[in-house]
């Protein structure tokens, strides 16, 4: 019999958790706490392990006791209840289990720690919701606004930023948060790129910290309108309009506008590349290469190192891009190639990891060039000419000279600096079915791919020599570090360009000017806002409720909603994979991209896969980790799978022993798996791995038993 004292402790404490859980005001009214569904890096979670440092009370039974230490939640065989173990408890609590954070008498902040988040294992501040949905486990963060912001900040820039561009990042991103707030779902704002990257709370970002209390409830508006305040990376020194990039209305985002970005250009950690071609070709550096063999550079998005020898720990002393070629020297005993390349006009020695090149043969005893755009000229030449002069194949053509090369078709109208193509005009002379060499000639309008059309008006940024991660394409005239006269083709802008540059705010920060500056620069016209986003306090085992804000801020007049795009939601479909909610399984080991991504039919869109490093993978083996992204047809990413390969532990593509070693070291503490990684061992399938997951590796890689994908 429960006493009429301890009764009356438990209602108390149930009305003060209503108060403290239920807003104030409607959703709509009150942005003082934001709903952040949590990615897990399983899309089928059946249990998920936290730990409790501090303070915390279930709401679904506020006179339980729940010590500091880990817990699991799992699914009923109902498939519907979830059940809450550890420390001493073991209850079936229903259909919904939530921690309600209270406050603490330790000294340290207390937090709930998530393991196996698609970030990894996270702190979070806030209370934490786990519910069923079709025998899954759903999880979301209900966090003050202001300390989620703390979570995003430190990962859409970085708290090595300047405090002045930590502001202007926290006032655009709370922007971003309100607008999302919605009453029709049970979240408002996901934890991925696709909405605003958050990885819970870390109290090392003591900037970023400083950043988002020093501009509390601050937002940009226009016409006192809150906006949306578009950021990406960096926009290559022009900043973009919604009609080129989303295909939305420009006089519906006034304050968007496009115009030259100096800042962004000025900050040397600003994302670009320059691949350059000569004018003169014959006799230079950039002539034929004159060996058997060459070594070819491959499954690069950015570019390669050429180091001093053949490890890592030698010292970079060149770099290259995507298929550019070497004249082939030898391979060192530890795998790495050795090539000759020019360093300060000399030719000297350098090496390049296996990993990252193949040695070729000219087998066709043609004219191989190491430079990717003689490469490409040469394709096109023999594509304009090569019948008509019964030329063999596109390296019998030999380039003598680059005459003229300029821009040639604009992605979007004037004044963008965004092309397609570009022309040339080029002398070349090419080898005759008995093998003599024909006289020089000048072929004119050599036109080549800056990007490949997609087929629905839009274009791919895969290419085979530029960094498909860049999407600012042109051509300018220049001199090369030995003085040689020639053109650069130069590839800028990570991310849409629209609104501000984060990169470009770093430099306006550094230079000494304020966040509002920054603010103003990139949303013409606007001014701040300032909403209530006041952190409530945290209840306290027998308080009474807290009382309502007597005057909850009004809402944003009609706030406007993000861009839309008139391209049709995309489709995705595959007989040969399982398609999950956010992941694919069923995959072979050692499948090559091209085999795997040519097992999909996209409608209206397009896939791009990206490793686990975050960069475009256009080449090799699919793996564990990479993550394939659906993109609609203005190549905005709409949906985005991660690869799962079982057995596949360390993301390699492949099966082996260096799986098995991977699993040991998870067993014996030394390293520890999560997410995506942890379900690619999970191989017995009982969400706890040991060392009979060891052994099934160990049996695929001795052909024993073949692990089921």
């Amino acid at each position: 019999m429960v006493s009429r004292k301890k009764r009356w402790i438990v209602y108390l404490v149930v009305a003060l958790l209503i108060g403290w859980i239920m807003p104030a005001t409607s959703a709509a009214t009150d942005y003082r706490t934001i709903r952040a569904r949590i990615t897990m890096g399983s899309s089928n979670l059946k249990s998920v392990t936290i730990a409790l440092n501090g303070d915390y009370a279930l709401m679904q039974d506020p006179s339980l006791t729940l010590p500091v230490g880990a817990y699991t939640i799992k699914v009923e065989a109902d498939a519907t209840n979830l059940r809450l173990v550890g420390n001493g408890i073991d209850v079936v609590v229903g259909p919904e289990i939530r921690f309600i954070r209270m406050k603490y008498s330790g000294t340290a902040v207390s937090t709930l720690r998530l393991n196996g988040t698609y970030h990894g294992d996270k702190n979070y501040l806030g209370d934490m919701r786990f519910h069923t949905s079709s025998g899954s486990i759903l999880v979301t963060n209900h966090v003050p606004l202001e300390e989620y912001l703390y979570g995003v900040v430190a990962y859409e820039m970085s708290n090595a930023f300047p405090v002045e561009a930590l502001k202007a990042q926290a006032v655009s991103a709370r922007g971003y948060a309100i607008m999302s707030m919605t009453d029709r779902r049970d979240y408002d704002i996901g934890d991925t790129a696709s909405t605003q990257v958050y990885k819970g709370y870390d109290p090392n970002v003591t900037r970023v910290i400083q950043a988002v209390n020093e501009t509390k409830g601050q937002v940009v508006a226009y016409n006192d309108k809150i906006v949306s305040t578009y950021y990406a990376a960096s926009n290559g020194g022009q900043m973009d309009l919604v009609s080129n990039v989303w295909g939305s209305n420009d006089a519906s985002y006034p304050y968007l506008v496009m115009k030259d970005d100096p800042y962004d250009l000025r900050n040397p950690s600003s994302l670009t590349q320059r691949v350059f071609v000569p004018s003169q070709v014959t006799g230079t550096k950039y002539d034929v290469i004159s060996s058997e063999k060459v070594v070819r550079v491959i499954n690069v998005s950015t570019y390669l190192n050429i180091r001093s020898g053949p490890t890592t720990s030698y010292d970079v002393i060149g770099q290259a891009t995507l298929n550019q070629l070497f004249a082939y020297v030898g391979t060192d005993a530890s795998g790495w190639h050795k090539i000759n390349f020019y360093k300060d006009g000399k030719l000297t020695v350098g090496y390049v990891s296996d990993d990252y090149s193949v040695v070729e043969t000219n087998q066709q005893n043609g004219y191989l060039y190491g430079n990717p755009v003689l490469q490409d000229l040469q394709k096109q030449v023999f594509e304009q000419i090569g019948a008509s002069n019964s030329i063999a194949n596109a390296n019998q053509i030999k380039i003598n000279q680059v005459d003229r090369f300029v821009n040639g078709q604009r992605r979007w109208p004037e004044p963008s600096r965004s092309y397609v193509t570009a022309v040339a005009d080029v002398k070349i002379q090419y080898k005759k079915a008995d093998g003599s060499l024909s006289n020089e000639m000048a072929v004119t309008n050599v036109t080549i791919a800056l990007m490949m059309p997609n087929g629905s008006g839009g274009y791919y940024l895969g290419h085979d020599y530029l960094n498909s991660n860049l999407r600012l394409r042109f051509v300018e005239t220049a001199q090369d570090n030995d003085g040689i006269t020639g053109y650069n083709i130069v590839n800028l802008r990570y991310g849409h360009g629209i609104g501000m540059s984060q990169r470009g705010a770093q430099q306006m920060a550094n230079e000494g000017l304020k966040y509002t500056d920054i603010l103003s620069f990139y949303f013409e016209g606007t001014t701040l806002k300032t909403y209530e986003t006041t952190v409530p306090e945290l209840p306290n085992r027998g308080d009474s409720p807290p009382d309502p804000p007597t005057n909850p801020e009004e809402p944003p007049t009609t706030p406007e909603d993000p861009p839309t795009t008139p391209n049709p939601t995309p489709t995705v479909t595959t007989t040969t994979y399982t398609l999950g909610a956010n992941s694919i399984s069923g995959i072979s080991e050692k499948t090559p991209v091209e085999t795997f991504v040519s097992k999909f039919t996209v409608k209206d869109g397009s896939l791009a896969l990206v490793g686990s490093d975050n960069k475009a993978k256009t080449t090799g083996n699919v793996a564990t980790g990479d993550v394939l992204y659906v993109k609609d047809g203005a190549e905005k990413i709409v949906k985005s799978y991660t690869i799962v390969i079982y057995g596949d532990v360390n993301g390699d593509g492949e099966i082996d022993i260096f799986d098995s070693t991977t699993v040991r070291r998870h067993i014996m503490s030394i390293t520890q798996l999560s997410g995506v990684y942890y379900n690619a061992a999970n191989l017995v399938d009982d969400n706890n791995i040991d060392i009979f997951d060891s052994t099934v590796i160990k049996r695929h890689i001795l052909g024993i038993t073949l692990i089921k994908q």
